[in-house]
């Protein structure tokens, strides 16, 4: 890649959480002409799943640079406008932006969301497509408007999904191919080669935004949902969770039991078996087996160890909802 030609084309780079740091460290490294960067504001970070500082990176290559919360005060126009960018990028953000911002640089701006578009438009698409049991998803760069993750598509390219994956090891798998996926399209806007491959509307799904409370576990569903359930929110996200003797109880790591190894039928919920390789819980069809957990407010413990500091018996039942 002609780095000096790269360099000829003034970025706008707006960014946030990891996969914002790792692009725009691409972008630096290949020698793109990153005119000024915005990054998400440290007061924000407790809000923002994979958080990072931009500092080392920005002081790394003296790029000037502001902190915002909110993309659309004037403030935040005026300063994208005074740098004059010929393109805009921004990436791990999830605020929308206004016409008023998109229309800054002249090549307007390219957004990447990690699902194949227009699949899995929406929030949370790496904990979605593990909950969903999906053996693939994707990254996507594309054109932004003002909807949401709609735009003209420039590249794409599939992620595997492996069946031991968390989210977090998902997450850095779909970040590198971000990174190399929005170099390769700032290329090809530099050339004058870019597509602009309109998303079909008739296949489009969104994903709905996901909160702390939405990680209870249905015990009543399959093992392998169950599986799915607990490592799609495991760390960094806020977790599966249940309830024992009024107390919510975090579930960060299980296995599927295999079949036929004579746990006796029992209600969904129920402790089927205790012992050094944790706490085997009966499911609608099947049994999981827990490998870490936590009472709320206390230390996180292996499941063998959290069994024994709380005196959990067989045949006690783990249930929905809160007594």
């Amino acid at each position: 890649m002609n780095k000096d030609n790269l360099y000829n084309l003034r970025v706008a780079y707006i960014g946030a959480r990891i996969v914002g740091y790792q692009c725009l460290q691409e972008l630096l490294a290949n020698g793109v002409n990153v005119a000024g960067v915005l990054w998400l504001d440290e007061k924000l970070a407790e809000n923002t799943t994979a958080y990072t500082s931009f500092e080392p990176l920005l002081n790394k290559y003296n790029i000037f640079n502001r902190t915002f919360t909110q993309l659309r005060e004037a403030e935040i126009v005026e300063w994208l406008k005074q740098l004059n960018p010929d393109l805009g990028v921004i990436i791990g953000v999830s605020q929308l932006l206004s016409k008023e911002v998109i229309s800054v640089p002249r090549l307007g701006f390219l957004g990447m969301h990690p699902t194949l578009l227009p699949e899995g438009r929406g929030r949370a698409p790496i904990p979605w497509a593990i909950i969903k049991g999906l053996n693939r998803t994707g990254v996507s760069i594309f054109y932004l408007d003002e909807k949401t993750d709609n735009g003209d598509i420039i590249l794409q390219a599939e992620v595997p999904i492996y069946y031991e994956d968390t989210s977090s090891i998902l997450g850095a798998r779909t970040d590198e191919c971000a990174a190399s996926l929005l170099l390769k399209s700032v290329n090809l806007i530099n050339q004058g080669k870019a597509p602009r491959i309109s998303q079909d509307e008739s296949k489009a799904t969104y994903w709905p935004r996901r909160r702390p409370e939405d990680g209870i576990i249905d015990w009543r569903q399959d093992k392998k949902i169950l599986y799915d359930w607990v490592r799609a929110l495991t760390h960094p996200y806020p977790g599966a969770f249940t309830f024992l003797n009024g107390s919510k109880v975090f579930i960060w790591s299980a296995i599927e039991v295999s079949n036929g190894i004579g746990i006796q039928a029992g209600e969904p919920g129920e402790i089927a078996a205790i012992n050094d390789k944790g706490v085997t819980v009966l499911t609608g069809k099947g049994a999981l087996l827990l490998k870490s957990m936590q009472t709320e407010g206390l230390l996180e413990l292996p499941a063998g160890t959290w069994a024994q500091a709380n005196n959990l018996k067989v045949r006690q039942r783990f249930i929905y909802r809160e007594n």
